[in-house]
């Protein structure tokens, strides 16, 4: 697992790609590439406009409350066999990340015990040309991110920090 630090939670805070407040940027964008919708209520949206997510990633939560079993329903019936994978609140899988090259290339459905949000930078990180990624920004809309070399080193770099501090953490915490 990779603690994700607070400063750079801040920073993911921000949208890591355009902001959209309706599907219909998504929609003709999904004529052209792979989307990969990171979120329970993002997925469901993108269902209802017609839009099947090439890779969902969800956990049956919004805004860390359930969800009804009606939406639950939905995303049971679309994605029938999800890998599943558990992603602490703050954290990265390590695990997801290593598998998010292997997820993207099959598609499907991928149900995280915990929570989704994060995952997201796996997607991008993993993500080419061919695919989108697209969450939800809480209360603003919908972020899509095309997967580019600059926004691949940010994470990277991210990532990178993250690792790091967790092993300071680690070598302080038994010396």
């Amino acid at each position: 697992m990779i603690r994700i630090p607070l400063g750079i939670k801040e920073e993911l805070k921000k949208p890591l790609g355009e902001l959209h407040r309706d599907f219909t940027a998504i929609k003709k964008l999904s004529k052209t590439h792979r989307i990969i919708a990171v979120g329970d209520v993002c997925t469901l949206g993108l269902l209802a406009m017609g839009i099947r997510p090439h890779l969902a990633v969800f956990d049956y939560r919004f805004m860390r409350h359930a969800l009804d079993d009606g939406m639950i329903s939905i995303l049971r019936l679309n994605f029938r066999k999800p890998v599943q994978y558990t992603n602490p609140p703050g954290m990265l899988s390590g695990k997801l990340l290593a598998d998010a090259p292997k997820l993207i290339r099959h598609g499907g459905g991928v149900l995280i015990k915990g929570e989704e949000d994060l995952t997201a930078l796996a997607f991008i990180k993993n993500g080419s040309k061919r695919e989108i990624v697209v969450y939800g920004q809480p209360h603003e809309g919908l972020v899509v991110v095309r997967p580019d070399e600059k926004i691949k080193k940010k994470i990277e770099g991210w990532l990178s920090a993250a690792l790091a501090l967790g092993h300071k953490i680690k070598r302080h915490e038994s010396e």
